[in-house]
């Protein structure tokens, strides 16, 4: 499984991956600039560290969510609209471990980016925070456990939920209904229950849907690998 991990890492342009990856940081850091910027805004979405924080998660979780359903319509979806997996399938290598790579790979990229993106996006706004107090409460030591725990429970979940448009997307191999099916499902998932909650604040919501996610991808391969060319 890591040899053929490999091999499918060295098919991708990672170099673009990490352009990316900086890219979605630095309009997430820049967004938060801006809400400095302007008062109201400041007052609304900067008046303490919790209201941070789920911005935070919702950009930060909206990006890679979506950027995950590029991965899988580059990596699968266009791979079997083109009939180009038949090529990879006549290798002596089993079929299954072959797609299960494919989607390993993009939920570790997926998890990797929302982890480092946390750290990076939370690091930037304290630095700024200490020159433009923005906050002027303290952050605490316990308020940094309690985010680092939550920051990993929902990088496993986004993992899984990135998953979550193959179902979409395998059903006639359409790459627009892969990605358009990650901003329906970021869509419902952030959409606003109160001034200040949403359904992905109930930490529940995002592990049942990174759950659904790893579901839907054994299910998706288990029937993919018996399609017949």
């Amino acid at each position: 499984m890591r040899s053929l991990i490999k091999l499918e890492m060295r098919k991708m342009n990672i170099g673009s991956m990490v352009l990316t990856f900086l890219c979605i940081n630095a309009g997430i850091i820049g967004i938060f600039l801006l809400f400095g910027l302007d008062k109201d805004a400041r007052a609304e979405f900067l008046m303490n560290y919790e209201s941070v924080f789920m911005l935070m998660e919702i950009f930060i979780v909206a990006a890679f969510v979506i950027y995950a359903s590029v991965l899988l319509s580059h990596m699968i979806i266009e791979e079997f609209r083109d009939k180009t997996i038949s090529v990879l399938f006549m290798y002596p290598v089993n079929r299954k471990k072959l797609l299960v790579a494919k989607v390993l790979i993009v939920s570790m990229v997926t998890f990797i980016s929302v982890i480092l993106s946390n750290i990076i996006v939370f690091g930037s706004f304290a630095f700024f925070n200490s020159n433009f107090h923005y906050i002027s409460d303290p952050i605490t030591v316990d308020m940094l456990t309690e985010r680092a725990i939550r920051t990993l429970l929902i990088a496993i979940s986004s993992a899984g939920m990135s998953l979550i448009p193959l179902f979409f997307g395998m059903r006639k191999y359409s790459v627009p209904a892969t990605i358009t099916s990650s901003i329906l499902i970021i869509a419902v998932i952030f959409s606003s229950i109160d001034s200040s909650t949403n359904l992905y604040s109930f930490i529940t919501i995002p592990i049942s849907l990174g759950i659904v996610g790893f579901l839907i991808a054994y299910l998706v391969i288990t029937k993919a690998v018996k399609a017949d060319f």
